[in-house]
């Protein structure tokens, strides 16, 4: 059975009209709304059959406020699901604001799972380019200067690939891509972007560029979330699609592992299973090798 990475979505509705007032920390009740919602998900999450738990669960950009993270660590604990989660904006020295995100993997990943556990570890990953819209509310309303992230990251997940992640506006960079082709299998990205035509076709563009999955998660206030795989046949390129105006939603998708990777490593019959590699595209890791079978004892 090959492998597959389910994705939990959290569509939680940010609406920064009312989270984000004269300050750049999130107002009390809409953190509270926000977080009840991302509690509901994770109890419906808990309720699943351990074949459909999530084995990743994505929380868009500025969704939690920052004094809930140690609780959203022990829900990532008692699920065993890693957890991506766009965190309230934070405050640094020097009158600067970043935007970050926390990556954290639970002990003893991925839960019930024939693979090699890991440690618990956790990181943060930031916004290199702000929106020209988030420019001006940091600057002319909040007096303050918005601190760029300046790394990327490339996640090692072992048996189910590599990850690369990045936070709304970023997605537009494409020096970012330039890094990431041929070295992950799956791009994730947070967002609580308006523009989620526009996202849209990026998701297609980048997915055949870097030849990778492509998931998005963003605020239920816009909608838009999706999944998108550069399979050959149509129907299965959007595995997953949430359009709608301030709507709460969850959904856990399956995102293809295996069979992307023979095909990133140019394996015929895998190939067949997905569009063609860019020019120019070669895998700069090692190819796939078929997981090796456990002994029962």
């Amino acid at each position: 059975m090959e492998n597959v990475l389910n994705i939990g979505i959290i569509q939680a509705v940010v609406d920064e009209d009312l989270a984000w007032h004269n300050s750049p920390q999130m107002d009390v009740y809409e953190a509270n709304a926000i977080w009840k919602q991302i509690q509901a998900a994770f109890a419906s999450f808990q309720e699943m059959s351990k074949m459909n738990i999530p084995d990743i669960v994505v929380i868009p950009e500025l969704a939690v406020a920052n004094y809930f993270e140690s609780r959203l660590r022990q829900y990532a604990q008692k699920l065993g699901a890693i957890i991506v989660a766009g965190l309230d904006f934070r405050q640094c020295e020097d009158n600067q604001i970043e935007n970050k995100a926390l990556f954290y993997i639970p002990r003893n990943w991925p839960k019930e799972k024939n693979v090699g556990k890991v440690d618990q570890s956790s990181f943060y990953f930031g916004k290199h380019f702000a929106s020209r819209h988030e420019l001006d509310v940091i600057k002319d309303e909040w007096g303050k200067v918005f601190r760029p992230c300046n790394e990327f990251y490339i996640v090692d997940l072992g048996e189910y690939g590599k990850m690369g992640v990045s936070i709304c506006a970023d997605f537009y960079d494409i020096e970012r891509y330039a890094i990431y082709k041929g070295r992950i299998q799956h791009l994730l990205i947070i967002a609580n972007n308006k523009d989620i035509k526009s996202f849209y076709f990026l998701a297609e563009a980048i997915s055949r560029l870097i030849y990778c999955n492509v998931v998005i998660c963003n605020s239920g206030h816009y909608g838009g979330s999706v999944c998108f795989t550069p399979a050959k046949e149509e129907y299965k390129r959007y595995s997953y699609k949430h359009e709608g105006k301030d709507l709460f939603t969850t959904q856990v998708v399956s995102i293809p592992v295996d069979a992307l990777w023979k095909a990133q490593s140019e394996d015929d019959k895998a190939l067949k299973g997905f569009k063609n590699p860019p020019p120019g595209y070669k895998y700069c890791y090692e190819k796939y090798v078929e997981p090796q079978k456990k002994d029962k004892k």
